[in-house]
């Protein structure tokens, strides 16, 4: 038995796609996904600290910014050496866990939201991206079932954090969980950046990757404008409720902890299942864009429902279930949809860009719900749902307008140097 070259020398076995492929994309998400659990945190943390609300929804905020900037600037890592991006996320991400938790134990506001808004935001941004498009080289022409199982890793560290934050903190203070959990997460993340490997690429190039790839082409575009539109109304909404799921619960009366924390925990099975569903049913699927009419229609006529009941925990429930399903669905049918619109050899660098729609939603989706939610309640916040998944469904059908129109990447040739460079960077220059 040869020793594998790459990240993969570390272990002494032969590279296949579920050691090289499947675990390390586990082990990534699972560990970076508990940014989800931040809402079974706050309440400790207030307690503990005396931090008013908007520092803790602050901190949320520029996570989710900072994850989607730095996985827009860091396509060119990725493309390069998916090893390098995994081990710079193993260091910003348990960096971030032990500053934050170094920062609630003594009382430093700037602290705790530098640790994990900023330091632990870059190592989501760059450990999100990171195995995407290598699991779906190995798994060949089972590319939507690759990024959905990808990206499920994510919605399933809510699964089994949660219970598992839960008890941590009914036994230790908040600080010493995020001490504890980072160290965790350090373990596995410095294993997957030893174990993951991409496999040579085969696939014959498209149309698009046989011209001059241009950053500043894709973004001008109308097709990349509408669908980064799509996604960004649908992850506003979606951390509109995933940030404020205990608060929602809490608000329309029921206060028990156990309850909520089951809620909350069954709520991101419904994640898992719309990421791993909805983008195995793209590989059956000639337009990639499929599942989005779904995700589009079912959350229009749920939150609806929901303004209609706005008293019922059962209706809660349903809400945050049908919203988190296709939350999911968002995320892991995307990577398909680029690579159908774009190819294959930019794919990380073109998802980055995609992302900061992510970033930006994050300074949107929470600040607006905690504010509507502790000043309106909440029926005007199911009602803001309702219009927001309204707004997404016209920007859908405007997209697949466009981009009917639009198959191939414009403009033909763009042969400066400079430009090449500015590519390489996955940022416009």
């Amino acid at each position: 038995m040869r020793v594998p070259q790459g990240g993969a020398r570390f272990f002494i076995m032969n590279k296949n796609k579920y050691v090289n492929g499947i675990l390390p994309m586990i082990l990534i998400n699972f560990s970076i996904g508990s940014v989800y659990c931040w809402t079974l945190f706050k309440e400790h943390i207030w307690e503990y600290t005396g931090f008013s609300h908007s520092v803790t929804e602050w901190a949320f905020s520029l996570a989710i910014f900072c994850l989607g900037m730095s996985a827009a600037f860091g396509g060119r890592i990725v493309e390069k050496d998916p090893n390098k991006s995994a081990f710079m996320t193993f260091v910003m991400f348990t960096s971030g866990w032990l500053i934050t938790g170094y920062g609630i134990y003594s009382k430093n506001a700037a602290i705790m939201v530098a640790g994990f808004g900023v330091v632990q935001g870059v190592g989501l941004g760059l450990g999100y991206i990171t195995p995407v498009k290598t699991l779906m080289i190995w798994m060949g022409n089972k590319k939507g079932f690759a990024a959905g199982l990808t990206i499920a890793g994510f919605a399933l560290a809510g699964v089994l954090a949660n219970p598992l934050i839960a008890f941590l903190l009914e036994r230790m203070a908040v600080y010493q969980v995020f001490w504890l959990l980072g160290g965790v997460y350090g373990v596995c993340l410095f294993t997957a950046s030893k174990l993951l490997h991409r496999p040579e690429y085969h696939e014959q190039a498209s149309e698009e990757e046989h011209q001059e790839f241009s950053v500043r082409a894709i973004i001008a575009t109308p097709k990349f404008a509408f669908l980064w539109f799509v996604f960004f109304v649908n992850i506003t909404a979606g951390l509109a409720l995933i940030s404020q799921e205990k608060q929602i619960y809490l608000h329309i009366g029921e206060t028990n902890v156990a309850t909520i924390v089951a809620l909350v925990s069954i709520a991101a099975l419904f994640n898992l299942a719309g990421r791993l569903s909805m983008a195995s049913l793209q590989d059956h699927l000639r337009a990639k864009h499929g599942p989005y009419y779904l995700m589009a229609g079912l959350s229009i006529s749920v939150a609806l429902l929901a303004v209609l009941m706005p008293g019922s925990v059962v209706m809660a429930f349903v809400l945050i279930g049908v919203v988190q399903f296709f939350f999911g669905c968002g995320f892991s049918c995307m990577p398909n949809i680029l690579h159908q619109n774009w190819g294959m050899k930019y794919l990380s660098t073109v998802h980055g860009l995609m992302l900061s729609a992510w970033a930006v939603a994050g300074l949107v989706g929470n600040q607006v719900a905690s504010h509507m939610l502790d000043t309106y309640g909440v029926r005007p916040l199911y009602l803001m749902l309702a219009v927001l998944f309204a707004v997404e469904a016209v920007a859908l059908v405007t997209w697949v307008r466009v981009s009917s129109r639009d198959r191939v990447l414009e403009p033909r040739v763009r042969s400066s140097q400079r430009e090449r460079e500015s590519v390489s960077g996955a940022v416009p220059a």
